[in-house]
């Protein structure tokens, strides 16, 4: 049974109707009722009962209908194989220790213009573990680019407080850091000092040691924990897009940072492979307003 009979066998099969399968297959009824002629005489037993114009399938047609079924499955998958081995994702992997609005939707734009690449982003905040030593690229701050070559996509310049909508300060139109002297905070965990993200450290730059009631791991836990009342959080101009989304809470500006942080992606010579390296150019490009590859800033942009 070739793939055209088995096609027509299976359609008079589902129709039960000479004439109705033929419409489905834009063919003539008489081609049909050929095709299942020969089919029969091709296995050499009748294959179907004739009830007027419906057609009742015996115990010969089933299991020939089943063995047609595992037939055209076994082609489907070939060439699904087939397809996915000439569109094998091209992974870039990408370690996490900074939240950048900016990086992540340039990221979300390449994804869509190359849905050939997959990003893999690995969460990378304990300060003592170091970069993933099977990560293409890492976003990360300057500070931590330890000369490896570096291209900034964001800066954080504003401080912001996340507090939760039933905080007596959550109508203020502006807030002084100091006010918040006696709050509890949550923070994500991170390099700075005691361990915690740089929010902390704007703290302890204005003269008071913040009390933390809860660190996690993530940034997004963490506005999900002021949200049900754990805290309040600190947040930058880089982190404004992924706050906006979480529910019962309001951003407070604070003023300008005190020490503006470039975050950066991060790479070592020689170690990108040339799925990254597309990402890599592109995204200078698009930062930099469609200047082409090859120009200013392409070996280690510096603010």
């Amino acid at each position: 049974m070739d793939s055209k009979q088995r096609k027509v066998f299976m359609q008079v099969m589902e129709d039960r109707n000479l004439s109705v399968a033929a419409k489905a297959l834009s063919i003539s009824q008489p081609a049909v009722t050929a095709f299942i002629k020969r089919l029969e005489a091709e296995f050499g037993a009748e294959l179907f009962s004739r009830n007027g114009k419906s057609l009742i399938p015996n115990h010969q047609a089933r299991l020939l209908y089943n063995m047609a079924l595992e037939m055209k499955f076994n082609e489907d998958l070939a060439k699904m194989s087939a397809l996915l081995s000439e569109q094998t994702p091209e992974n870039v992997i990408i370690s996490v220790n900074a939240y950048s609005d900016a990086f992540f939707t340039m990221a979300g734009i390449y994804s869509r213009e190359h849905p050939e690449c997959c990003f893999i982003f690995k969460s990378d905040v304990s300060p003592d573990s170091g970069y993933f030593s099977a990560s293409d690229m890492d976003l990360t701050y300057r500070y931590m680019v330890q000369g490896r070559r570096s291209f900034s996509v964001d800066v954080q310049r504003k401080l912001y407080a996340i507090l939760p909508v039933t905080h007596p300060l959550a109508d203020s139109r502006r807030l002084n850091l100091i006010d918040l002297r006696d709050e509890y905070f949550v923070f994500t965990k991170g390099n700075g000092r005691d361990g915690y993200e740089s929010g902390y450290d704007e703290c302890t730059s204005v003269g008071f040691r913040p009390k933390v009631s809860l660190a996690v791991e993530v940034p997004a836990a963490k506005y999900s924990a002021v949200a049900v009342g754990c805290g309040i959080g600190l947040l930058y101009n880089t982190e404004l897009k992924l706050a906006e989304t979480v529910k019962n809470c309001v951003l407070v500006e604070l003023g300008a940072v005190k020490n503006v942080q470039p975050i950066c992606l991060a790479w070592r010579e020689g170690e990108i492979n040339p799925s990254a390296d597309r990402f890599l150019r592109w995204i200078k490009r698009y930062r930099m307003g469609g200047q082409p590859a090859g120009e200013k800033g392409l070996g280690g942009d510096r603010i």
